[in-house]
């Protein structure tokens, strides 16, 4: 429904104007047709274009950090025992971000034109993920909204604390990585070169590790746009053959297998599957619909891959743990919990015990990582800086040993 202002002459032939709510101008001058009014000119409301600007303009969802406090906030305001509209004003005027606070206007605009949450919330979908609105839509029917909306705030906290535990795992190995990176490829392109005036000067026979010192600082200045051009055309080449199927099947499947590495990548998605799909079948939402809002959690396209193959075969008849067993993609404790879940009939919660498994596995590899990465990186780069300064001492200290 959109807001539409009009201009029309009454019955007693006076001048007449308003809005009406109507789902298209045709619709609005059916309307006021009926009410015996003549339509004169009919127009979309400044509101409603506002809406949809609103909509146009936010191509980019807000952080998770930030959605997780609007729905703690909102879960807040619903278990006071306020009204969905009433909590939406409250929230509007308790944002700051001037983003966020036009988003949940646009929101508030949807609910009062007559949209259940769930659907308005669903008129952001770059904002608001599928399984979110999926989720406050069962909440919505079971009339356990309050209740729905403080389960999701407590999911959006745990899917970033996952989020957060990779990146903290990988921030300072990156960070090393990349000033480690920067210095040598400094020390090659600029300071190298101007010792090497001072070694041939002196026209005496240079270390065969100068040599390759020198070489090396030659290449890098001379072929260096090279290298990156080369870089740029494997990265984009990568890109394109990710958009096929195959592929980026082969390639994510790779990226499981790397030692330790994989096994992360690997608990994080299983956790954050088993917790969203725990989390929707709780709430009612039946079991086609949580893992097709479960599958598009998953970030490995291998994983998802399975997923989605494992839910044709639900579709079929096949129970869950089966059609997952079959694919082979998770870690066969999980499949043996769904599968108890299954037969007891208390799936949700032997999901959660599996995602909280993954978890803690998520935790030990995540440390274990961190204690392999940094001690091997800080050695290598080390390494590395050592053997460039003993490649320009060595010819010092030999012309040192001529001039004695």
């Amino acid at each position: 429904m959109a807001n539409f202002s009009y201009k029309a002459l009454n019955h007693k032939n006076k001048d007449v104007q308003g809005i009406i709510q109507a789902e298209s101008p045709r619709h609005a001058r059916q309307i006021l047709k009926e009410q015996g009014l003549i339509v004169s000119s009919i127009a979309l409301s400044d509101k409603s274009k506002n809406a949809t600007s609103i909509l146009k303009s936010f191509k980019k969802p807000i952080s998770s950090l930030e959605l997780s406090l609007i729905t703690r906030q909102f879960a807040i305001l619903l278990n006071s025992g306020m009204s969905v509209e009433q909590s939406l004003n409250a929230l509007i005027d308790q944002l700051e971000s001037p983003d966020q606070k036009s988003i949940m206007m646009g929101v508030r605009e949807e609910v009062l034109a007559g949209r259940p949450l769930a659907a308005s919330l669903k008129m952001f979908p770059k904002v608001f993920p599928f399984v979110y609105c999926s989720l406050i839509h069962a909440g919505e029917q079971s009339g356990n909204l309050a209740g729905v909306m403080t389960k999701l705030a407590e999911y959006s906290d745990r899917t970033r604390e996952l989020t957060s535990k990779i990146l903290m795992a990988l921030l300072y190995p990156i960070i090393v990585t990349i000033v480690a990176t920067l210095m040598i490829v400094a020390l090659l392109v600029y300071v190298v070169p101007q010792i090497v005036k001072v070694f041939q000067s002196s026209k005496q026979e240079l270390p065969t590790l100068t040599k390759i010192l020198i070489a090396t600082s030659d290449g890098l200045r001379s072929y260096g746009w090279i290298i990156i051009v080369a870089i740029i055309i494997f990265v984009v080449t990568i890109n394109k053959l990710l958009k096929t199927h195959e592929f980026k099947l082969k390639f994510h499947k790779k990226l499981l297998e790397i030692p330790v590495m994989g096994r992360l990548l690997i608990n994080i998605d299983v956790a954050r599957f088993t917790h969203t799909l725990a989390l929707l079948l709780s709430t009612g939402v039946p079991m086609i619909a949580a893992l097709e809002a479960s599958r598009d959690t998953l970030s490995n396209y291998m994983m998802k891959n399975a997923v989605n193959n494992a839910l044709q075969a639900v579709i079929e008849g096949v129970t869950l743990a089966k059609a997952l067993g079959r694919e082979k993609a998770f870690p066969p404790v999980v499949i043996h919990l769904i599968a108890s879940g299954e037969k007891s009939g208390t799936l949700d919660t032997l999901l959660l015990q599996a995602g909280a498994h993954q978890e803690l596995e998520l935790t030990h590899r995540s440390e274990l990582l961190t204690g392999i990465l940094e001690p091997v990186l800080i050695v290598f780069m080390g390494g590395i800086v050592l053997l460039i300064v003993i490649a320009i001492l060595l010819p010092i200290l030999n012309m040192n040993n001529l001039v004695g």
